[in-house]
């Protein structure tokens, strides 16, 4: 089901691949409403529930997915339980023009900022339909688990004692010691060159190896400890308290605006923006 919320991402990379006098567009994400609420320069859309507040800000675009920052405060005398799992949001477009006969592609003027349909016509490529259902939000603990359980295979690996290689520089070591004295026939020569060379190539890339599975535990570890540091995880906020951390959703850049659902106990409130695409 997932990979039908990212098919989208490919019409976005189809414009690097449209005819060169096509127009290139810069994706953007904003509230609807301008709340004057800013993180890190970032404005936020707000709402409220049953007096605790919700905030939420566009972060970014990763290669799959669309990240937000949200952030809870609790004032009440209540506990709240926020899960970053029971986030969603719903995907909405304008309506295309009506289609004129003979009509020739439009060509928006740099720094325009246009729908999803618009842009398409203008790059001669067809608009994927909207999400049929309502798409989740990523939770963070199960990749933090599988990050985890992946770096410490990585890390095993780089440090796995290779036998193998032990054994052929044994050999060689063996075969330079038994020829020395010795008067060793062409055949002879070769065969011991030939077992150093395999034995000297065999641990190069075996060290290699080692290098490359330590490299990739470590970026493992640091993608783990960027998520357990920076993604909202499920908390229990007391009275008092507030909690901000990043939501991650799967892109969908043929969208013009998303509705995002704030958990809120037992109810959701509703957070608009609206994606623009700007052009370059």
């Amino acid at each position: 089901m997932l990979s039908l919320y990212l098919r989208p991402l490919r019409w976005l990379a189809l414009v690097g691949l449209a005819t060169a006098c096509a127009p290139t567009y810069q994706l953007g994400l904003k509230p609807v409403k301008s709340t004057g609420l800013f993180a890190e320069g970032r404005e936020q859309a707000q709402a409220v529930a049953d007096s605790v507040e919700v905030r939420l800000s566009f972060v970014c675009y990763e290669a799959n997915r669309v990240v937000f920052e949200a952030e809870y405060r609790n004032p009440t005398r209540r506990s709240l339980v926020v899960d970053p799992a029971a986030f969603q949001y719903e995907a909405n477009r304008l309506p295309a023009p009506a289609a004129e006969p003979k009509a020739k592609r439009p060509k928006p003027l740099p720094g325009a900022e246009v729908t999803a349909a618009v842009a398409a016509a203008s790059m001669s490529l067809p608009l994927p339909p909207l999400p049929p259902q309502a798409v989740a939000a990523f939770d963070p603990e199960p990749e933090i688990s599988a990050l985890k359980a992946k770096a410490d295979k990585e890390a095993e690996k780089a440090s796995r004692f290779d036998w193998l290689g032990l054994g052929l520089a044994a050999a060689s070591l063996a075969t330079d010691v038994a020829s020395i004295g010795k008067r060793e026939t062409a055949a002879q020569y070769q065969n011991r060159v030939a077992i150093h060379d395999a034995a000297v190539a065999y641990n190069v890339i075996s060290s290699a190896t080692k290098i490359e599975h330590a490299v990739a535990a470590e970026v493992l570890q640091q993608r783990a400890a960027l998520l357990q540091d920076y993604a909202l995880r499920k908390v229990t906020l007391e009275p008092g308290q507030q909690v901000r951390g990043y939501l991650y959703f799967p892109r969908y850049d043929a969208a013009d605006g998303f509705v995002l659902k704030a958990p809120v106990g037992s109810t959701v409130v509703p957070l608009e923006f609206a994606q623009v695409r700007t052009r370059q």
